[in-house]
């Protein structure tokens, strides 16, 4: 599997893979270029002498920020993007120190659990299966060779793993899980900060002379390229193939391409039956619609000259030779105003709501941390808050859209102290427990929850475990934080 995934192609970019670091506290977009004070090889840490790169460190942040909260343009202060920046490397150096602790304990990742997790994600898949050429033009959009990403989503599953060693190794006495259950049979009065850019957008106006502008600025990016629909047949030739073993596939190719032609072979019927590209044959060689850039020079240019229905003459290309057969074709196309104008309204509403909301969250946010509740933050920034009625810990609330991921995290606060970030949907939430009251034991419901109260508790002991491990492991380590080091170089030269 992971010597099909080797391949080399060029493609333009359709989706960005989210970084898998932890969350870093609400940021919609930022200048991410501008700090770029280490050369490009330099380590952002060294954790027992095993460095961090910067180069890493750079491009989790910035897939990060995309990610999580799409091109706003609202930049934080100097104070709260090295913050974050802190925040990034110290998770890098936790991922680290898991990653050593696994390799000592003589774990591995197997090719297969590697091959299996790159596969499975969304990005790199068409119709729901894997899919090569789109997964290598993903990659090469984004300035990665295949050998880098795998090897940082190696580490990802190490880290992975590793967590769930601990988990498994977890024990939950019967006692402590009708603890918990009983700490989760109470009834809650809550308050709740909500900053949603999303729904935030509904209420903004932009003026039509914006859109406009807009318009004339871009006009390129709505610009639709020429695209055809195309199936094809594959027959492999390795990079070091022989002058014997490219006459040998291109006679075989001339062949199928004779039974097509000559004999009536249905050309799906053919591809299923010789076609080598795994991600195509079984669906009868369809590649769906495709741009101009998104294939190999040699292959493109073949399609793009063909007509529907036309078969191609045998392609040579870096994959090995293609009969190509031509669907659809659909004409570049370059829309007025009219035809963009809503998409271009949303787009300017959701930068210009990211902006506003992204100053309100900083000011209730920098406001909370000096005051530690919830309510005096609200009222010093005109934050406004929604109440809730007493809700049980499976209730709903009232104008909450992600009630589920409050409520967890309620039940587990004490009276009166705010949550930290609580990051649900299009949103951030912060919450407080004002009043609290004990609900009846109810055997029915604890026999209900009983399984998913269980996974719940062990994932809880197994991150406290994990964290008072990696307290531990610092505490011994070696580590060179060159992301704190620039922190200090900075404030020592203003």
């Amino acid at each position: 599997m992971m010597s099909t995934l080797r391949k080399n192609m060029k493609v333009i970019l359709w989706i960005v893979v989210a970084a898998f670091v932890g969350t870093i506290f609400f940021v919609w977009g930022m200048d991410l270029g501008r700090q770029k004070d280490f050369v490009a090889k330099q380590s952002a840490a060294m954790v027992n002498d095993h460095p961090v790169s910067y180069d890493e460190f750079e491009r989790l942040w910035t897939q990060q920020q995309q990610s999580l909260y799409g091109q706003g343009k609202t930049e934080p202060t100097r104070s709260e993007l090295q913050k974050l920046r802190e925040n990034l490397v110290n998770d890098l150096i936790d991922r680290e120190l898991l990653r050593q602790r696994f390799t000592q304990l003589g774990f591995k990742v197997f090719p297969q659990e590697l091959a299996a997790r790159i596969s499975s994600i969304s990005a790199f898949q068409q119709e729901g299966k894997f899919n090569q050429e789109r997964y290598l033009s993903l990659l090469t959009y984004n300035h990665l060779t295949p050998d880098e990403f795998e090897a940082s989503e190696k580490q990802s599953l190490e880290v992975l793993k590793m967590q769930m060693f601990v988990k498994n190794g977890i024990q939950v006495t019967e006692e402590e899980l009708r603890t918990y259950f009983r700490a989760r049979s109470r009834a809650l009065k809550l308050k709740v900060a909500v900053f949603n850019w999303k729904e935030a957008a509904k209420s903004v106006t932009v003026p039509e002379a914006e859109v406009a502008d807009y318009y004339d600025r871009h006009r390129k990016e709505f610009d639709q390229s020429a695209e055809v629909k195309a199936s094809h047949i594959l027959l492999r030739l390795d990079a070091k193939a022989t002058d014997e073993q490219k006459l040998t596939a291109r006679l075989k190719i001339e062949n199928i391409r004779s039974e097509i032609t000559k004999k009536g072979l249905d050309f799906a019927e053919a591809a299923k039956k010789y076609s080598e590209d795994p991600g195509s044959a079984k669906t009868g060689g369809d590649l769906g619609f495709f741009k101009e850039g998104m294939m190999v020079p040699a292959f493109e240019k073949a399609a793009f000259d063909l007509m529907p229905g036309e078969l191609s003459q045998p392609v040579l290309s870096p994959f090995g030779y293609h009969l190509i057969k031509v669907a659809e074709r659909k004409a570049a196309k370059h829309p007025a105003l009219s035809e963009v104008r809503a998409k271009i309204l949303t787009q300017l509403k959701e930068t210009k709501a990211r902006e506003n909301v992204q100053k309100s969250a900083t000011a209730f946010v920098t406001r909370l941390a000096a005051d530690q509740n919830l309510i005096s933050a609200a009222n010093a920034t005109k934050t406004p808050l929604i109440a809730s009625d007493w809700v049980k810990v499976d209730g709903k609330i009232a104008g909450v859209e992600k009630a589920e991921a409050i409520l967890d995290r309620a039940f587990n606060l004490p009276l009166n102290k705010p949550s930290s970030t609580i990051s649900a949907g299009d949103a951030v939430y912060y919450v407080q427990v004002l009043e609290e009251k004990w609900l009846p034991w109810d055997d029915n419901a604890y026999a209900r929850q009983h399984d998913v109260l269980l996974e719940k508790l062990k994932t809880l002991k197994s991150e406290q475990t994990v964290a008072e491990w990696l307290a531990q492991a610092k505490a011994d380590a070696k580590i060179v934080n060159n992301i704190e080091k620039e922190k200090n170089e900075n404030g020592s030269n203003q």
